[in-house]
């Protein structure tokens, strides 16, 4: 299965979301990383067909998704950013209200197949609306799986997760990606880091390099930093520097930093991280630009 982008550009009037964006995918797991603002979710959902694209177009194994209509629609599992679910319907109807939309005959081996798989069987018939984010999160997820979708589409989908429920989700995701496409927006790195196929960086509407998470690190071998320090100085040094963090073990301190030149004299190279990577490609992009 061969997914892909050709020249897909999206403006809201004057402004521009997304700028020529190519890329092919085929079946494993794709991370979509930027931060706030970057294009994520307009491509997310221009991909899903939610919106539709300036310019380009999107084909499936050689076909425009958009000719496709409720074919691609069969293929296509789609958690939202934010996906909105009636208070007053229990785990388990939200469920069989999305199977009867998809003309799912006898769905109730495939529900309970999921709502065991994201942990909510003990939580089924309690209403929507007595849900944690958390709950409302994996209940989606689930959702998103119930047609055994080839392409799977999770924008942001570990929000609202503690870090028990993060893990069950990697695991989850790591095992889907060997007969699916599976496209994982997110900012949240570490959830990515470990099962990931391939990692796509999206910056101000354009993406700025592709890669495993091995061949990102290696991009930036020779930029990462350890450095001894006073609490004091580390301190003030990261109010001054976003690309760095301060690590505290039982006997040291020393500020973890990325950069392209060694940024003190007694500054020791160290492995990177796909963390260190995201630093240093999104450092100047204003957090609080919203998203597009």
């Amino acid at each position: 299965m061969e997914l892909q982008f050709v020249n897909i550009s999206k403006n809201y009037g004057k402004k521009t979301a997304l700028t020529n964006v190519n890329l092919t995918l085929h079946e494993g797991v794709h991370a979509l990383l930027g931060p706030n603002g970057a294009g994520k979710s307009t491509l997310m959902n221009i991909l899903t067909c939610l919106l539709k694209a300036t310019d380009g177009k999107i084909t499936l194994d050689g076909e425009e998704i958009t000719a496709m209509g409720a074919r691609f629609r069969d293929m296509l599992g789609y958690l939202p950013q934010n996906p909105g679910f009636y208070n007053s319907f229990s785990g388990y109807g939200v469920m069989k209200y999305f199977a009867d939309l998809k003309g799912m005959k006898k769905p109730q081996d495939r529900i309970d197949e999921l709502l065991e798989l994201v942990n909510l069987t003990e939580d089924k018939k309690r209403k929507i609306g007595h849900y944690s984010g958390g709950m409302k999160r994996r209940l989606g997820i689930a959702v998103s799986l119930l047609n055994d979708p080839k392409l799977l589409v999770l924008d942001e989908p570990t929000a609202g997760l503690d870090p028990k429920e993060r893990m069950r989700f990697r695991n989850i995701i790591g095992k889907l990606g060997f007969d699916k496409i599976v496209i994982l927006a997110t900012h949240i790195v570490s959830d990515v880091e470990s099962i990931s196929d391939n990692c796509l960086l999206l910056k101000n509407g354009e993406i700025i390099t592709t890669g495993s998470a091995d061949d990102l690190k290696e991009h930036i071998k020779g930029k990462v930093f350890n450095t001894p320090m006073s609490q004091e100085k580390a301190e003030e040094y990261i109010l001054n520097n976003s690309c760095a963090n301060i690590i505290k073990t039982e006997d040291s301190l020393f500020v973890h930093s990325v950069s392209d030149e060694k940024p003190f004299e007694n500054s020791v190279p160290a492995p990177a991280n796909l963390e260190d990577v995201y630093m240093y490609y999104f450092n100047e992009q204003s957090k609080t630009e919203e998203e597009k």
